[in-house]
């Protein structure tokens, strides 16, 4: 059995860097650079493809957005189980405010100098600590604007593709999650008390042990 973690908007593998998955094989899959236009399901099947051949059955860990592209990797390839963090299995659970980004090209605001200079104003209520914030700033550092304008653009849109019910999705939310809050969450397999968004970074020893009872 092999895990494949991929991380939410804007962030990298250092996300899941507190988890304990010790005795499994573990790879991650960072985000590429999106074709001009691509729909997010064509961007989902290019991304797993830079993943290591295997011909163990395949869990994906999704974090945010990366639990959405787990899911559209999932409607065209066999997946045993998808374990979402903090993420969505509708457009239900999508609140407004990222509905009405591409309506109103809000994305074109979405940028990592944007991200890094306000954070000081929205980090403390999402979870953020000093720690933290660094290595927000890091990870979204990295990336282009013209993938997060993408992102946020492809996550404001998304409706969920069909998924062979032989996959098994497994929920992890914490409930004081204010990217995607945990009331318009449908029934949660793990709730993370006073969890935030990044609950996978701040709860990783009661995810670890969740994740590991679960597989």
């Amino acid at each position: 059995m092999r895990i494949i973690l991929i991380p939410g908007l804007g962030y990298d593998d250092r996300i899941f860097h507190n988890l304990d998955l010790a005795g499994f094989e573990i790879e991650y899959l960072n985000w590429i650079e999106p074709l001009k236009n691509e729909h997010i399901h064509e961007y989902s099947q290019r991304l797993f493809a830079t993943a290591k051949s295997s011909s163990q059955k395949t869990i994906l860990i999704g974090h945010s957005l990366g639990g959405v592209v787990s899911q559209e990797i999932a409607s065209a390839h066999p997946i045993e189980k998808i374990i979402l963090v903090s993420s969505i299995t509708s457009r239900k659970e999508l609140p407004f405010t990222f509905k009405i980004v591409k309506p109103l090209q809000l994305d074109l605001f979405f940028t990592k100098g944007i991200c890094t200079k306000s954070i000081k104003f929205w980090g403390k209520s999402h979870g953020f600590n000093a720690e933290t914030t660094q290595l927000f700033k890091s990870m979204i550092g990295k990336q282009t604007n013209s993938y997060l304008q993408w992102a946020f653009r492809a996550l404001s849109s998304w409706t969920a593709p069909k998924i062979p019910t032989t996959t098994k999705i497994i929920r992890i939310h914490g409930t004081n999650d204010k990217t995607l809050p945990y009331k318009l969450i449908s029934k949660p397999d793990l709730i993370i008390k006073k969890g935030s968004h990044i609950c996978v970074i701040n709860e990783a020893d009661k995810i670890s042990e969740f994740i590991k009872n679960t597989l």
